[in-house]
């Protein structure tokens, strides 16, 4: 096995392999990132309590909490931004749909963001960049 560690032992992460929520009930969660959000689902493991979506440039997890999954559903120790196109009509169907608004949208030089509820209590950002990409931006502008 390769050395996991740096000349510094220092860990060496080399980049995102997936983001992940933990959720109470996996069903109503799939539902939730597909359905609503319309994520595209990769993976669904019933008996696991495990999805998987797209989420490009990684992929987003759900998982229900298990021996495996030591994480507390709506513990808000985690949090992922998703790119929408129109941050507004968005917010408002959603809204509309019974979804739980915990952010109302706020708007700054760069973005404008909202922050939502899944079922299980987590909050989840719904983000546009002013200048319309989305995803990680390489560089970073300073």
């Amino acid at each position: 096995m390769a050395d996991a560690t740096d000349s510094t032992g220092q860990a060496h992460c080399k980049g995102t392999d997936f983001v992940f929520y933990t959720v109470d009930d996996i069903s109503a969660g799939v539902q939730f990132y597909r359905d609503t959000l319309g994520l595209s689902l990769e993976l669904h493991n019933e008996e696991a309590g495990w999805a998987e979506f797209a989420a490009p440039p990684t992929t987003f997890a759900i998982g229900e909490e298990n021996d495996r999954m030591p994480f507390t559903p709506g513990a808000d120790s985690a949090g992922i931004a998703f790119a929408v196109d129109d941050l507004t009509a968005t917010a408002e169907r959603l809204r509309d749909d019974g979804v739980p608004v915990r952010m109302e949208p706020v708007e700054s030089q760069v973005c404008q963001m909202v922050v939502i509820e899944d079922p299980a209590g987590n909050g989840v950002v719904l983000h546009e960049r002013n200048d319309g990409t989305h995803g990680r931006r390489d560089p970073f502008p300073e």
